[in-house]
């Protein structure tokens, strides 16, 4: 499972909590503008790397392993800004 204690856990819980709230809150106020959507999808990486270090345990993990989930997330988030500038050129 995770060397975390609840404490350490909760924390990260909070961390997480408020860059969901704050990603909210940057959307309303400034609208679907591609930097706003650029910081949105760097917020998802941070996101995943908590929750994958602190949630499921690997922290501890090999560094290949955890290498590898700081990748996946990554590629995930190169296609959607790949889309987003593909259908902004389209678009515009």
């Amino acid at each position: 499972m995770t060397d975390r204690n609840p404490r350490q856990l909760f924390n990260t819980w909070l961390l997480l909590a408020g860059a969901v709230i704050s990603g909210m809150a940057l959307m309303a106020i400034a609208g679907p503008a591609t930097l706003v959507i650029a910081v949105l999808l760097g917020l998802a990486i941070v996101k995943s790397r908590f929750v994958a270090l602190d949630f499921m345990g690997l922290r501890q993990a090999p560094s290949a392993l955890r290498l590898g989930l700081l990748i996946w997330p990554a590629a995930l988030v190169l296609v959607a800004a790949a889309k987003l500038v593909l259908s902004t050129a389209l678009f515009s």
